[in-house]
């Protein structure tokens, strides 16, 4: 029998029998329910099956107590010639409540498997087919991926470039989603930046081993001399970027280093049309075949010493031209230019031993400070705060943002609401916390930095920001927004050992219980996994209708 499904039709609510072994209500689900069809009508058909005259509910429990609590008439069922299949059950799941992508995505890939066609299983669930089709495609990601799109540590957003990653190259596919996974990249860098991210995932270079294949990334966009190196171009190409760097220096004779060697459109067309390339609207596209990198790499430094030697052609005319024409007197211009030149040779000639000067300068009269001098508190402290501004999720050069968003907005009261709804039964709903804006955050914590009278106050106040993001507990916000701490490295962890030693002394006991419950909580549902591994495996029906 095919599952695809059928146009509704209108029968009495009446006429619907629910069965004896029909599961236990939510009724706050129930009433919600109401609250939607009584406004937009009911979207998603019940599934019915038919019993002589009568029909007998399949699936849509909930949506059927609600459309009775509404005294309809009559409704829109889809029907089912025989008991409902695990489709119907999984395509329940989707309408019932919020769920995560991933098991949005299952549920989805159920019914297709069961007979569904994209438009039958749109149908059903409200949706377009286009959104049917995509969640159905999370299911051909890595598992990783899946796992992080499930636990909305990655949002649904980044699905269109997870799927282009994995065209490509599912191996780096899975590394790109590794470093979201160990905090290295945040879900919304990876959605806002996907070149960026991959850049941050290869940290060792642009290849590294991983499940036995070797995953190798480059950007498409310049090459650089390490790259060189590390790609054994051979003796041929060696010898032509030998050459190419000799005659940079003799054309360009004040530029610092190699000369810099571009890929371009031909080279982008090679990676394109060999299906190796990945390309987002922002960033440098990158290649991901080490071989075919290898030939344009060859073929960008041949490209650029035809260009030298054209260049150094152009010059040696130039130059017999202006011989040709004989000594003649400079022009005001040229006079201006050749004493500039002079000059700044000989200001180049006294740096030299000015720089001993100042070093010598800086030991002697630097070297210890007055702690009580504002400026150097100044320096200190707002050189560790960073700019104003509010990208906070674009690194470090927003320290001062991420500190107001992850950290001060969690602490102080003034940014947070706190509301308690009344239920239809007169009873108080659950409280909900609604954190302000990071704006605001960012601008109270300047004011508090800005309000320091003494050295002393500024290097305090310093320290409240930073331990205030670095031990808020920020359970409180959804997974994509939570940052690691804004505390910046140092030497042997120097600077954060100081930092805790001086700053564990002033937590509250209720900060200190409360990570104790969670690692009490952690190491609880680490044995609870363990115990579960270990038992034998039962099958269980993950599609069960609450609906």
């Amino acid at each position: 029998m095919s599952t695809v499904a059928a146009a509704p039709e209108r029968v009495a609510l009446s006429a619907i029998d629910v069965s004896q072994n029909a599961r236990e209500l939510d009724q706050e689900h129930v009433d919600a329910l109401a609250s939607s069809i009584a406004l937009r009508g009911l979207i998603v058909p019940l599934v019915v099956r038919p019993d002589g005259e009568r029909f007998t509910l399949v699936a849509g429990h909930h949506r059927y107590a609600a459309c009775r609590s509404l005294g309809l008439n009559e409704v829109e069922v889809t029907l089912r010639e025989q008991e409902g299949s695990s489709a119907d059950s999984a395509a329940e799941n989707v309408v019932r409540k919020q769920l995560s992508p991933l098991e949005e995505a299952r549920a989805v890939a159920h019914m297709l498997k069961e007979g569904y066609t994209l438009d039958g299983a749109a149908s059903v669930l409200g949706w377009s087919s286009k959104l049917v089709g995509a969640r159905a495609k999370i299911l051909e990601l890595p598992e990783l991926a899946q796992r992080l799109l499930g636990s909305r540590q990655l949002p649904i957003g980044a699905l269109s470039t997870l799927t282009q990653i994995c065209a490509v190259s599912p191996q780096l596919c899975e590394v790109a989603v590794t470093a979201v996974a160990a905090g290295e990249v945040s879900g919304e860098q990876f959605v806002s930046n996907p070149a960026w991210a991959i850049g941050r995932a290869l940290p060792r270079g642009r290849e590294l081993q991983r499940n036995g294949a070797k995953v190798f990334a480059a950007y498409l966009a310049t090459l650089a001399p390490n790259d060189i190196q590390a790609l054994r171009l051979g003796k041929k190409t060696e010898a032509a970027y030998a050459e190419a760097e000799a005659l940079h220096a003799q054309i360009e004779r004040y530029a610092y280093g190699p000369p810099t060697i571009r890929f371009a459109e031909a080279e982008v067309d090679r990676a394109r049309a060999a299906g190796v390339l990945l390309e987002f609207e922002h960033g440098t596209p990158i290649i991901t075949d080490r071989a075919l990198f290898r030939e344009l790499a060859k073929q960008a430094i041949e490209r650029t010493l035809a260009e030298l030697r054209d260049a150094r052609e152009r010059t040696s005319r130039e130059r017999a031209g202006r011989r040709a024409q004989g000594k003649r007197e400079r022009t005001p211009q040229e006079q201006v230019e050749a004493e500039h030149r002079a000059t700044v040779r000989q200001l180049s000639a006294r740096a030299h031993g000015t720089n001993l000067d100042l070093g010598a300068a800086l030991l002697q009269k630097l070297a210890a400070v007055d702690p009580d001098d504002m400026d150097i508190a100044r320096f200190f402290a707002y050189g560790l705060l960073g700019p104003d501004g509010h990208g906070y999720l674009a690194g470090r050069d927003h320290t001062a943002a991420t500190i107001a968003a992850n950290g001060i907005r969690l602490v102080i009261e003034e940014h947070r609401t706190t509301t308690t709804p009344t239920l239809k039964s007169g009873k108080p709903g659950k409280t909900k916390v609604a954190y302000g804006e990071v704006e605001d955050a960012e601008k109270w914590l300047w004011r508090f930095i800005d309000g320091a009278g003494s050295a002393g106050e500024l290097y305090g106040r310093a320290l409240v920001a930073f331990a205030a993001q670095h031990y808020a507990e920020q359970l409180v916000l959804p997974a994509s927004k939570r940052q690691h701490s804004a505390l910046p490295s140092s030497r042997k962890e120097v600077a954060r050992k100081a930092f805790e030693r001086v700053t564990k002394k002033v937590l509250p006991g209720s900060h200190v219980e409360l990570q104790r419950a969670l690692q009490r909580e952690a190491s609880a549902h680490r044995k609870r996994q363990q115990q579960l591994a270990a038992a034998e495996p039962r099958q269980v029906d993950e599609y069960d209708d609450r609906e």
